[in-house]
């Protein structure tokens, strides 16, 4: 977010030079402030804190065009996605069965604009802002993320930020590549309602501790894709967290990270507790899971009232530095009677081809390996079933391994950029104690994006 002028009178959009970041995170209630604010005052040590991975920060697309009122900043920016998409195998009449295009959609090549963001930023005096993104694409458009973002320094070397919204989990992060990994997917893609602080405390020119606490208002289970495109989404799907939106019975989130940094290496802890509701929550996994009344724990005396435990928590050790953006990842967690859990290593070198100002100069490779397992889930259960099974409308139970290996080119500056990626993705979905052997499913997937930043 650009920083506010002094009283130049109002403009035409017109380039201004890179600012510094300003980051991001949100809110919901009046107590939910409160609190935060209470942490701000009471932090004595956990620079900028960055908080949530913002994809608009000025670090990450600099502010370009802005409007000038007064003491008030309006910035735009803004990202477009055309991709194609093909899926292995071959497609077309005799190929794509109706059962084919329900399970993964088709197998034929296909085109689409992915999506359309429009970030507009507006900075208020005194290091505040209200930012907001739009997100458009051809099927529809929402509001996806707009919070209040507040910083200050006190004492010295301490750094506090607040952010009181709509925006997406405390832990989120730059996954460079289009595709999510599944655990990403599952835990801190899409935006949740909350209060965030983070302090963070510099021990140095690259090294200090970032401290953030979190107040969440639960976000409701859903099922997300293992292919990465949302057009076409069919039955291969695993359980996560989907866009906030209010339902009966919701409750908050709380939750909390530590990190420590320097000269480039990282490690952080994080965790979040809550209660699962029955309406998108219990409700919803009993619904889903065919075989989930024979698991331990299931209240057949009260159907409606199941076991409503919620907690995730993970951690990341990495290293961004000369061109290496290294990172592993783990999270483990409980919604009601299930228990997952999930991990991924991923390495890229970016190589400078030539000066930032000519056409392509920048190629990075990457590679990422990631595992998602839900326990025990091939156990035979007390019934004579498991909860797992082959069946494609049964895929939630499954487990994968992932393989990405992507080739990402800066054609111009930092706003032009090509992305090849294909994706290997292996189903675990046999029940070794009931004879059942495995059934893979012929998913693997190719995609080319050009992204225009601006």
């Amino acid at each position: 977010m650009a920083a506010p002028s002094t009283g130049a009178p109002l403009t035409p959009f017109s380039p201004v030079p890179t600012r510094p970041t300003r980051g991001t995170l949100m809110g919901h209630r009046k107590t939910a402030t409160h609190i935060i604010f209470l942490a701000l005052a009471l932090a004595g040590g956990p620079g900028i804190a960055h908080a949530s991975f913002d994809e608009f920060a000025d670090d990450h697309a600099p502010a370009r065009f802005q409007l000038r009122s007064g003491d008030l900043t309006l910035t735009l920016k803004g990202e477009v996605e055309l991709e194609l998409h093909d899926l292995e195998g071959q497609g077309g009449v005799g190929y794509d069965s109706p059962t084919d295009t329900r399970t993964l959609g088709t197998r034929s090549p296909f085109v689409e604009i992915d999506s359309f963001w429009l970030a507009l930023r507006l900075g208020l005096p005194g290091r505040l802002a209200i930012n907001s993104l739009l997100e458009f694409s051809q099927r529809g458009s929402r509001v996806g993320a707009v919070w209040f973002d507040a910083r200050a320094n006190w004492p010295g070397r301490i750094e506090h930020h607040l952010e009181i919204g709509l925006h997406t989990p405390l832990i989120k992060l730059d996954r460079r590549t289009e595709r999510y990994p599944l655990i990403a997917t599952v835990y801190w893609r899409d935006p949740e309602y909350h209060a965030v602080y983070e302090g963070r405390l510099s021990l140095g020119i690259r090294s200090g501790v970032d401290l953030g606490l979190s107040l969440a208002v639960m976000r409701p289970i859903a099922f997300s894709s293992v292919q990465e495109s949302t057009s076409h989404k069919g039955t291969i799907n695993i359980v996560a967290y989907g866009p906030a939106r209010p339902f009966s019975g919701n409750a908050p989130v709380w939750g909390g990270r530590l990190r420590l940094f320097s000269h480039g290496a990282f490690i952080s802890a994080f965790g979040f507790i809550g209660s699962l509701a029955a309406e998108a929550g219990t409700d919803e996994l009993r619904n889903s899971f065919a075989s989930y009344q024979d698991l331990p724990g299931y209240n057949a005396a009260d159907v409606g009232r199941q076991d409503p435990t919620f907690w995730w928590s993970g951690g990341r050790l990495g290293y961004d530095g000369y061109g290496v953006h290294a990172i592993v990842e783990f999270i483990a967690s409980r919604e009601s009677l299930l228990r997952r859990w999930g991990l991924y290593g991923q390495l890229s070198y970016a190589l400078r081809l030539r000066d930032a100002s000519k056409l392509l100069h920048t190629l990075e490779l990457l590679g990422r390996y990631e595992r998602y397992r839900l326990h025990n889930s091939a156990d035979v259960l007390l019934g004579g079933r498991s909860l797992r099974s082959p069946a494609p409308s049964q895929a939630v139970t499954w487990d994968f391994d992932v393989i990405t290996a992507a080739l990402i080119t800066t054609i111009y500056r930092d706003m032009l950029r090509l992305r090849l990626e294909y994706t290997w993705i292996h189903e675990h979905n046999g029940v070794p104690g009931l004879g059942i052997p495995e059934a893979p499913i012929r998913n693997n997937e190719l995609l080319a994006q050009l992204e225009l930043r601006f």
